[in-house]
Order: structure tokens, then sequence, then C-alpha cells
């Protein structure tokens, strides 16, 4: 009798299997129509309510309910800021509930809103025209200005074109300082399919473009010598970012660390150009000093983002195969591949797929609780090479080579593992998210340490040898660099000074940042040094 070829036998094994699950397909797809296919428990969902009306959870409306909590339409900045910026970023079709959910009427579509920058340049365009050379678009002159005077005092003569845009948002910004002196800010959460990971924040684009003006128009005050006018702006600037911040998500973390960067920037282009006095620096030093801390980034990945993942679960268990193929882009992959896991999805034990997600975000948590920006950065850079290690195995396993004797006669458990990997891969940020973070509470721990900086200057006419004489006096304690753990670097220059932090690649760059990489052999360099160069009497005005 003839030996049996491997060929013939892997052949039979794949026929029982597609046989056997296709069976356990038609019994899940019954099922799917008539049972929640979930646990609802604090160990794979997490929360137990509120529920949709399938009986999955609705982790949108949890983070409403959570975020909304203590808001009301008078503490809320949120309110004043869109009756600043109006409702343009909002979709139409959900505007009835955004609002609502604001608790005020809906905003008109036409008002006295903030005019953004592109809307001024076309403006200009249709009627008078700022003056640019031959060719220039106005648009982009506008930018570049725009570039310039948020790092500079500047003059109405020296960019008539902004002068006239901010001019021209006067009362919009008047009512965003106002906005800033509230103590909450909640944007509604919407979602055109309900999910997480889907929700818009339509307001997040406006922060920025407020941030701008506000920072540009400190400038131009500064320029003219409204110092108390100027740092009203900044100061707006920097509430309105941690305002910001405030929400649930990490992309309105990071558009309010990079508002606050910006109120920095223009921070020390006062301090690059004016001579305060005493009194003033250790004001604006003590303002800086009773702003709330900047919402952290473990609260964004212990809720927000855990729940983007078990709503993306709970929404393929709900919806099947299909539901996460725009999210995981295994949209190309084999045909095979697909319609074996497509069959297999209605065995997945969805349950472990919430616990893996649990499992990756506990680590998260732990690993950003820890004390040391060097701890954390270690402790998620070792979550990043597992999971990037089990994903690698994952895509080496494609088509039929996935066909594992795991796959074979565990399919259930094969699939599960396939599913969640895949979500964690999409959805757990890389180590780098936390930079932003840690670059932006650097920045704003060197801005304070300038400020006490100008107020030594003030009393004794130089600045100090050494950081550690502005103590007790000007700081109870001069602050260690974030990402060495070791002294800031700090140098006098013929008569103004160097101040700076190694930035998240620990390496001293002599104070160069990325804004250094000006010529094309600067491009592959690494330095991301933050500093705070202050020019002495010869550059101040």
């Amino acid at each position: 009798m003839a030996l049996i070829s491997r060929k013939t036998v892997v052949i039979v094994l794949i026929s029982v299997l597609v046989a056997g699950l296709a069976v356990l397909c038609l019994k899940a797809v019954t099922a799917r129509g008539s049972r929640v296919l979930i646990t609802i428990s604090k160990d794979t969902t997490r929360i137990t309510g509120p529920l949709r009306e399938d009986g999955y959870v609705d982790y949108l409306a949890a983070l409403n309910q959570r975020y909304s909590r203590g808001v009301t339409p008078e503490n809320n900045a949120a309110v004043p800021f869109l009756r600043a910026m109006g409702p343009a970023e909002i979709a139409p079709r959900h505007r009835s509930e955004y609002f609502g959910m604001l608790g005020i009427p809906p905003l008109p579509e036409e008002g006295d809103y903030f005019v953004t920058l592109d809307k001024y340049a076309e403006r200009l365009k249709a009627g008078e025209k700022p003056a640019t050379k031959p060719g220039e678009d106005v648009g982009n002159v506008l930018l570049r200005q725009e570039g310039q005077a948020m790092k500079r005092p500047w003059s109405e003569k020296e960019f008539p074109a902004l002068a006239g845009w901010l001019a021209a948002n006067e009362k919009p910004l008047a009512m965003l300082v106002e906005a800033s002196k509230r103590p909450r800010r909640y944007d509604p959460l919407i979602s055109g399919n309900g999910s997480v990971y889907w929700a818009s924040c339509p307001a997040m684009t406006q922060s920025r473009e407020a941030a701008w003006a506000l920072t540009a128009r400190a400038m131009l005050r500064v320029n003219e010598g409204r110092l108390d006018e100027a740092w009203d702006d900044l100061l707006a600037c920097h509430r309105l970012a941690r305002l910001a911040a405030q929400g649930p998500t990490l992309v309105e973390l990071l558009v309010g660390t990079n508002a606050d960067a910006m109120a920095c920037a223009g921070d020390q282009g006062m301090l690059q150009h004016v001579r305060l006095t005493a009194a003033q620096a250790l004001k604006m030093r003590d303002d800086l000093a009773k702003l709330s801390p900047i919402s952290e980034l473990v609260e964004k990945l212990d809720v927000t983002e855990r729940f983007s993942y078990l709503d993306c679960a709970g929404m393929a268990a709900r919806q099947g195969v299909d539901a996460l193929t725009d999210l995981t882009g295994d949209s190309e992959s084999s045909g095979a591949t697909r319609w074996l896991t497509g069959v297999a999805l209605g065995r997945v034990d969805w349950d472990q797929v919430l616990r893996m997600g649990n499992s990756w975000y506990d680590r998260l948590a732990d690993a950003y609780r820890k004390p040391t920006w060097t701890e954390r950065q270690k402790a998620h850079r070792e979550i990043d090479g597992e999971l990037g290690a089990m994903i690698r195995d994952l895509d080496a396993a494609e088509d039929w080579k996935w066909l594992t004797p795991s796959a074979l006669f565990s399919p259930r458990k094969s699939v599960t593992q396939r599913i969640g990997l895949r979500l964690a891969s999409v959805l757990i940020p890389g180590p780098a998210v936390a930079d932003a973070e840690d670059r932006g509470a650097m920045q704003f721990e060197l801005t304070r340490l300038a400020f006490a900086l100008a107020a030594y200057r003030a009393d004794h006419g130089s600045y100090p040898a050494k950081l550690a004489d502005l103590a007790p006096k000007y700081v109870a304690e001069v602050p260690k660099d974030i990402f060495s753990a070791a002294d800031l670097h700090y140098k006098q220059e013929r008569g103004g000074y160097l101040l700076y932090s190694v930035g998240p690649n620990g390496k001293d760059d002599g104070g160069k940042g990325r804004d250094d990489r000006r010529e094309p052999e600067d491009f592959n360099q690494d330095w991301d040094d933050i500093a705070v160069r202050v020019p002495g009497p010869a550059a101040e005005k």
C-alpha cells in the first residue's frame, strides 16, 4: 500500500477544519443576533455601564458622562470658546446633539466669529491686497509672518496684513481671554457610528488657531510697550492650553501641550527683547506657578485609550470581521487567511480579546506612573518591543503558513490571539507619544526659571554665575532636567545666557534643538535639546 503524501494529509486536515469551522460559524451567526458575545465585568469590559440597546457597553456615553460631571454652561470654557470661534468645525448633522450636550441652543451658522488666517487671506485676495512681492501668495505670506510674529516683538508697519487679521478678530479674542478664566472645559465626543475610535474633537483645530492669534497679538503688544496686556494674552494662551488638555483624548492633550509651547515661545520672546523690572519678572513667575498642571498622559492611556480598544473589540463581536478591516488594515490580506479568519471569528473568545487589551493597558498605566522619565521610557519601550515582536511573528505567518498546528487544532485560541494582537498593534501608542508631554513640561519649567533669572538680573545688574545662586530668593529649588535627572545646563554668554535640557535623546547637543536644523547637512542630526536663549544688552530694545 502506497504511503500517503504529506500534502494529502495537509489537504485532508484543512478540509476537516474548514467543514468544522463552517458549522461553528453558522451557529455563531445565529447566536450573534440573539445574545451578547462578551461578559460584562470589570475583568473584561472594565466598566459595566451604561449599556447600548444591544446589551454591549456604550463607551462613548461613558466618556461623555465622566468628563461632563460637574460641568455647567456657566463654568464650561467650551461655551464662550465656541461663541467666539463659531460652529463651523462641528458637522451640521451633529450640531443639535452637540449643543444639547453642552446645554445651550445651537449657534447660528453666521456671526461675528473668529476669522481664520486662511479665510482672512481669501478676503485679501478678493479685495485689498497686502504688500507682497510679485508672484507671492497672500496666504503663504501671512503664514510666514505669523510664524515670526509668535516668537518676537513686531510692528503693524512690519506686518500690516497680520495686524489687520488680529484687528478683525478683536471681539472673538476678547471672548477667548474670558473663556480662559473658566475652571472647566468639556467638549462633547460625537461619533457617526457611536465608537470611541472614530469620535471627533472638532474644537481642537480651533484651539490651535486661538493660540496662534493670542501669542502673535502678545508680541505686537510687547513691541508697543503694552506689557500688561501682552502678558494677559500669554497667560490666556497658557490657560486655554490647560483647558484643552482636560478633554479625554490624546489628541486634546497633544493640542493643549502644543498651545502651551506656543505660549512659552511668546514668554521667551518677551524675555529676549525686554528688560523687565524685578517686580514684573517675579509677578510673571508667580502667575505661571499658579497655573494648574496640564492633564497627564497616563489618564488618557488608562481611560480613553483603553476604552477605545475595548470598544473596537465589542464592535467586532457585534458586527463581525468587516468591522476590523478599516481599523487594522487587514483588507489586503490573502483570501485564504481572511476567509478562515472570518469563519473562525464566530468562535472568537471575545472575553480573552478584552483581557488581552486590559493587560496591555494595565502595563502602560503602570509604566507612566513610574517616578522618572528614564523609568517610564524604559518600561514603555519594553512593552513596545514585546508587542512588536509578537506582531512580526504574526505577519510572518500570513497566507497558508498561518495554518500552524495551533491554528489547525486550536482555531479559537489562535484566531483570538490574532485579533487581540491586531487591535493592540493599531491602538496602543508607541513611546514617542510621551515625548510631547515631557518636552512640554520641561519647556514650561525652563520658562519659569527664565523669569527668575530676569528678576535676578534686575536686582543685581547681571545674570547669576550659576543656577544655584537663584535659590532660595528667586526659586525655592532649582529644577532638575526631566530627561537626565541631572542639573540643567546653564552658561553666561556675552551678557546673556543659554539654559537648556538635553531632551529625549539624552545627549548634550550644546543647546541645539529641532529648530536649529536649518541647513541640508543638519537634517540628519538628531538635535533635540530644549533651550532658552536670552541675549545680552546689545541685542535688546
